[in-house]
């Protein structure tokens, strides 16, 4: 996924390809791509700016937040991104103070630029915080882990009170 800044010229540079799934490191147990990403779009070249403008399929593989079994999630995500080069001016001290544009700002170096992280970025953003296999999910049992949703256990509600709150529960008791 990386480009030569010279293939782009005055009216742009459309691009396709498909990346095999292998190719991406997602640093998440509970989530992995199942599908090779499909990648599309257009760059457009202004000065030495560089701009992305495009699209990303694929699918990922992810855990139910309540019951841990694996879901698919489908991801067609917009990406949006900005390369510039190496600003000069910059000091070597590595502190930069970042505003609300920088967000979509990359920096690259020499004559090409690389998508990869920008098309990993428009991945990691379309998974959602909490991954639930069906709305009805029941999860799973905290005391001996059987799936609530396939099943029902023996086991009691009542033993999972913390002792120290034993005083509101005679409280409770009281007041029926």
């Amino acid at each position: 996924m990386v480009f030569d800044i010279a293939e782009i010229g005055d009216e742009g540079l459309d691009i396709m390809f498909q990346v095999a799934k292998d190719q991406f490191e997602i640093d998440q147990e509970d989530c992995s791509l199942s599908k090779d990403v499909d990648v599309s779009g257009h760059l457009a070249r202004v000065g030495d700016d560089i701009y992305l403008k495009g699209k990303v399929t694929t699918e990922l593989v992810l855990s139910c937040s309540r019951c841990l079994d694996p879901l698919t999630h489908s991801v067609d995500s917009k990406l949006k991104s900005h390369f510039v080069p190496p600003d000069p001016d910059s000091d070597a001290t590595g502190e930069v103070e970042l505003h609300a544009s920088d967000i979509d700002t990359e920096v690259y170096e020499g004559d090409q630029i690389d998508l990869t992280q920008s098309v990993l970025d428009g991945i990691l953003l379309t998974v959602p915080v909490i991954s639930l296999c069906s709305d009805n999910c029941k999860g799973m049992c905290p005391q001996c882990g059987v799936k609530l949703s396939r099943g029902s256990c023996d086991c009691s509600n009542e033993a999972s009170i913390d002792p120290r709150l034993e005083v509101l529960k005679q409280l409770k008791n009281k007041l029926k």
